[in-house]
């Protein structure tokens, strides 16, 4: 009795059947593999959208070149580096302009109080004519228009009558010559600007206190002279901090010792301001700073 051998299955053709020799077209093992995982964020590492251009936690843009690249960190860090190292050159700039701002021999200090109302000085009698029409020259002539009614010496020159008057200095020292007044070239100063010329050894000078000196003021602009005690031969008194003169001498006379000469350069504020002084034989013009000599005879 002969059996017979079953025949081998049959190929089958389609998308849903198997390939000859029963063989599976697609590979066994991409069956059930897990999804890729999210891209993240190269500086902050959060996990990013595929659509996401830019990271909302750092701000990051996670798909231009700069972060997805691994050489991020160098040119962030060189920024860096190049930034404080220009920081440390300005502060070493500023340091050195500081020091050399403080190493001038000569010694300066200024002074930002200003007092009230309009002030006035030893000029100001200048701007006040005598009722006779004669030209004031005593040291009791009463202060122009807006004083405070102070009386200071007249700022006149000599007529052609006046007597010879002998130097009002002292006998010997630096005090006993009429000193040469040069303003300094720049802008003027906004507050006193005050130079020891000679530094005094005597009383020192404080309000209320009536102090007698002598004095040279000239025009910051130019130099003109426009009042000196020297010129009229006679020391000029008067009581500190009690607006008797501008706030300019209040301030900058305050605190000298006798036998001391000060430079004093006084801006408008600290002066006759925008109305100026009708001064002879130099009116002092609106707004014109002013530069005085002044030394202290007593106190």
């Amino acid at each position: 009795m002969s059996s017979t051998a079953s025949p081998p299955p049959a190929a089958t053709s389609g998308s849903g059947g198997p390939a000859a020799g029963g063989v599976s077209p697609e590979p066994a093992d991409h069956a059930g593999a897990p999804p890729p995982a999210p891209e993240a964020c190269p500086l902050c590492g959060t996990p990013l959208r595929p659509d996401q251009e830019w990271c909302l936690h750092c701000g990051a843009a996670a798909r231009t070149r700069l972060a997805t690249s691994s050489n991020w960190r160098a040119p962030i860090i060189a920024v860096a580096v190049v930034a404080i190292l220009a920081l440390g050159v300005l502060a070493a700039s500023l340091v050195s302009l500081a020091g050399n701002s403080g190493s001038s021999s000569v010694v300066r200090r200024t002074v930002t109080t200003a007092l009230a109302g309009t002030p006035t000085t030893p000029a100001a009698a200048a701007a006040a004519p005598a009722a006779t029409g004669a030209t004031a020259t005593s040291a009791g002539a009463t202060a122009g228009a807006g004083s405070t009614g102070a009386t200071t010496p007249a700022a006149s020159t000599p007529t052609a009558t006046s007597p010879a008057v002998a130097s009002p200095g002292t006998a010997s020292g630096p005090l006993s010559t009429k000193p040469t007044v040069t303003p300094p070239s720049g802008p003027p100063p906004t507050r006193v600007d005050i130079k020891e010329i000679v530094t005094g050894t005597g009383a020192e000078a404080h309000a209320p206190e009536s102090v007698t000196v002598n004095y040279v003021g000239v025009l910051y602009k130019g130099g003109a002279e426009f009042d000196s005690s020297w010129r009229r031969g006679k020391r000029f008194t008067f009581t500190l901090g009690t607006n008797q003169v501008i706030s300019g001498w209040d301030e900058g006379v305050s605190g000298m010792k006798v036998g001391g000469r000060r430079e004093l350069i006084v801006p408008a504020s600290f002066a006759y301001g925008a109305n100026g002084l009708a001064t002879q034989p130099t009116a002092i013009p609106p707004n014109e700073a002013l530069v005085f000599v002044v030394d202290l005879l007593s106190a």
